[in-house]
């Protein structure tokens, strides 16, 4: 029984978090696909709108109101009766329309087998008045209908009514403009409104159907891989350079959420090294564009700046780019150049920072660098690296994209998986855990980049420094410090990273 209030809300939780999920997903993807829902929209009501106008018919009236004027014995009018008469004129009609009898004799009157049009009738509450409509597709059909109505009207009703007086008050003659409007505007409007409701349908099937990494345990579901730590969006001002720079924790624009992210990742890595003997670690992702280049080069740094002594390898060898991204003038070679056998790796570092940081370039791009990662020189280059240095980290090509990953895995102690926010499948990032799991190599946690928070701020930590958070109250992922749906809570590893400051 103690346990039930705290499981319900954590039910509760769930279901909101789950529900803001999807609407920040619908948001997402309007934004997104802002121009197909513009297209939805503005196709149906143009839909409706043409259709509106392609079947509308016209319809005229003409009309003639009487005043009933009925004589007693005694010489005067009764307007009581002239009233009563008057309403049971206007009952009465349409059983006399239904019977037959008048349009028999209003369409023999106009020389044709049937009415082309409709009669009714009314009469004003509480007076003697009473009016006469006919509406036809055509304004003199209609007009030649009332006069037939009005030459034969008293014939047929004397039958139920008796002896009536219908004296014409105002007449309609042909009319000129039809009673009906063809109603576009709320035509195309309701059109507009039903291509909305489409695309809000499509947008939240779209987002029931994703299956992307959108909090820090997202991943707990599928499979062990402990989290790291997360690493906020960084926004900056854009550079005219085309060559887009890395978003360094040791630059000053950069601000201090991605340095306080970073020596968090850095602490956990740096415990879990030590503890397996893991000296060697790749970093790599599922795809491109999810930050794995960013994490390789923040954690070397901030290695780095911890006292550790590290080279960083450049092992994207189909794209290298990552000393000239974090601002280093490459030499003229790089690792495919060692891995050829044409240079040694000693004589490529290129020092960065003040911290004793050594970059290792890739040099020029390889067509089919598989064949180069597989031979023996990349177990020398990398034995050679670790005698300069503690620590040898390697930014790797996506996991799930080529083999190149897989392959250098066979020469590394450990794999730091990265994980971009609410980007990659999720098929696609178990695809690239089963691809390293296959190489037996240490699966040291996962990285979760690029966090923010969605339209209803619901679920999108920053990482470090969101206090305890739901993992301290509830004892959840006290291991490694992750809490429950909020990012994650005040664990072991924020306490290390404290003491290091």
């Amino acid at each position: 029984m103690a346990n039930g209030p705290r499981e319900e809300n954590l039910s509760e939780i769930t279901d909101r978090f789950q529900l803001a999920t999807i609407i920040d997903d619908m948001w997402k993807a309007l934004v997104h696909f802002f121009w197909v829902v513009a297209l939805i929209v503005l196709g149906f009501s143009g839909i409706f709108y043409l259709h509106g106008r392609l079947t509308y018919k016209p319809q005229y009236q003409a009309y003639c109101t009487f005043v009933v004027n009925t004589e007693t014995a005694y010489g005067y009018s009764n307007s009581f009766y002239n009233n009563a008469v008057a309403r049971q004129l206007s009952s009465t009609f349409p059983y006399i329309l239904t019977s037959g009898v008048l349009e028999e004799i209003v369409a023999d009157r106009m020389g044709v087998d049937k009415v082309p049009g409709t009669i009714t009738a009314d009469s004003m509450p509480d007076t003697a008045l009473f009016t006469i409509r006919a509406t036809a597709d055509k304004p003199k059909t209609a007009y030649k209908i009332l006069t037939a109505v009005i030459d034969n009207y008293q014939e047929v009703a004397r039958y139920i009514i008796g002896q009536t007086q219908l004296r014409k008050m105002d007449e309609s003659g042909v009319p000129t403009k039809p009673v009906n409007s063809a109603g576009l505007r709320r035509r195309a409007l309701i059109g507009a409104i039903v291509g909305a409701l489409i695309s809000l349908i499509l947008l939240f099937l779209y987002a029931l159907s994703r299956k992307t990494v959108r909090k820090e345990n997202d991943l707990k579901a599928h499979t062990n891989i402990p989290i790291l730590g997360s690493v906020p969006r960084v926004r900056f001002k854009k550079r005219s350079s085309k060559n887009t720079p890395l978003v360094l924790m040791d630059k000053n624009e950069t601000g201090i959420a991605l340095g306080e992210s970073m020596r968090t990742i850095r602490t956990r890595v740096i415990m879990d090294a030590e503890k397996k003997q893991v000296r060697r670690i790749l970093i790599t992702s599922a795809e491109a564009g999810e930050g794995a280049t960013t994490i390789a080069a923040n954690l070397a740094i901030s290695m780095a700046q911890r006292g550790k002594s590290v080279i960083l390898v450049d092992g994207n060898l189909r794209s290298p780019g990552l000393a000239k991204a974090m601002g280093l003038e490459a030499k003229d070679g790089g690792t495919i150049d060692v891995l050829t056998g044409m240079m040694k790796p000693k004589d490529l570092l290129i020092p960065y920072g003040e911290f004793g940081l050594k970059v290792l370039p890739g040099g020029d791009p390889a067509a089919h660098p598989s064949k180069y990662l597989g031979r023996s020189e990349m177990e020398e280059m990398l034995e050679t690296l670790s005698e300069e240095a503690e620590y040898i980290i390697v930014d790797g090509a996506p996991a799930a994209v080529v083999s190149d990953a897989s392959i250098i895995a066979r020469y590394m102690d450990g794999a730091i998986m990265v994980v971009r926010q609410d980007y990659a499948n999720l098929d696609r990032i178990l695809s690239a855990v089963s691809v390293l799991a296959d190489t037996e190599i240490e699966l040291m946690g996962y990285v979760l980049t690029y966090m923010e928070a969605g339209i209803t701020g619901y679920g999108y930590g920053y990482g470090y420094g969101y206090g305890y958070g739901y993992g301290r109250r509830y004892g959840y992922g006290r291991r490694y410090g992750y809490g429950y749906g909020y990012g994650y809570g005040y664990g072991e590893a924020e306490a290390a990273a404290q003491k290091e400051e």
